[in-house]
């Protein structure tokens, strides 16, 4: 069993409420391993989302939280949402006004006014709370910027120092899937089905099949998803166990008494 020092990291997550796990490099050791992250943050009432700048095939339709995963994250764009029926909206516009630019929503005759309380600005990369790199950051080619903001946490199985990360967690050698099966119960989540699901498929590919580039605490990792993904069987519905009530047993046919031989009087 491994022993990661992750006060920093859980000092990191101390009243966060959105987290962003990124993942530079695809592969499914990678992805495998922040999806079932993300799942643990979202049981637990985090809004976590994945990152990866490059598209998924087929090979990874059998990871749970795919819809947690993107590949166009908006690091900049700006939203503006106007809570107001689109059919008494005439035209959008917009102009340049001093270098400023104003959008113009031009409303039908006789429209309800545009109150203040019906406009919302959101900013999508603007409520992360925390980050998580896995791995080396120059993959992500263009996006390298988002680097400089917000709190991020560098995880590596390479051992290198990344001045921009708040905290890091390195185990040379060992795969994601590996450094996370022993994270995630030790900042206070619970591996489940399908965290601890996504985290097998992980190593089985990172160590193909646990043959290749496997240590003593790879084999911990294995056991430990393998029995996260064993039903629980406190609870009958999940374990298939049937809880039938003891049948009555058959009563025995009573025999029948012979009657007793008469009594010979001498």
């Amino acid at each position: 069993m491994k022993n990661y020092n992750v006060e920093p990291i859980k000092g990191l997550l101390t009243n966060v409420k959105n987290a962003l796990i990124v993942v530079p490099t695809l592969s499914i050791d990678g992805i495998s391993s922040a999806l079932a992250f993300a799942v643990a943050l979202k049981k637990n009432n985090i809004n976590a989302q994945v990152y990866c700048p490059q598209k998924t095939d087929n090979n990874y339709s059998k990871l749970n939280g795919l819809e947690l995963l993107t590949d166009s994250f908006s690091f900049n764009d700006l939203t503006v949402t106007l809570e107001y029926p689109l059919d008494q909206i005439e035209n959008v516009s917009y102009n340049d006004n001093g270098g400023k630019l104003n959008l113009v929503v031009k409303t039908k005759p006789g429209s309800p006014k545009v109150e203040n309380e019906l406009i919302s600005i959101n900013n999508q990369s603007a409520s992360i709370d925390v980050c998580f790199m896995l791995g080396d950051e120059a993959g992500l080619g263009p996006n390298t910027p988002i680097i400089g903001r917000y709190n991020w946490v560098h995880i590596s199985p390479v051992s290198v120092t990344k001045p921009w990360a708040k905290a890091s967690l390195i185990d040379p050698d060992a795969p994601f899937s590996e450094i996370f099966t022993f994270l995630i119960p030790m900042l206070g989540y619970k591996l489940d089905i399908d965290s601890g699901r996504n985290l097998l498929i992980g190593l089985r590919v990172a160590t193909q099949s646990f043959s290749v580039n496997v240590s003593p605490e790879t084999f911990d990792a294995g056991a430990i998803c393998l029995k996260a993904t064993q039903p629980d069987e406190s609870n009958p519905a999940l374990s298939g166990s049937q809880n039938y009530a003891t049948p009555p047993q058959p009563t025995q046919p009573v025999q029948p008494t012979q009657p007793s031989a008469p009594t010979q009087t001498v």
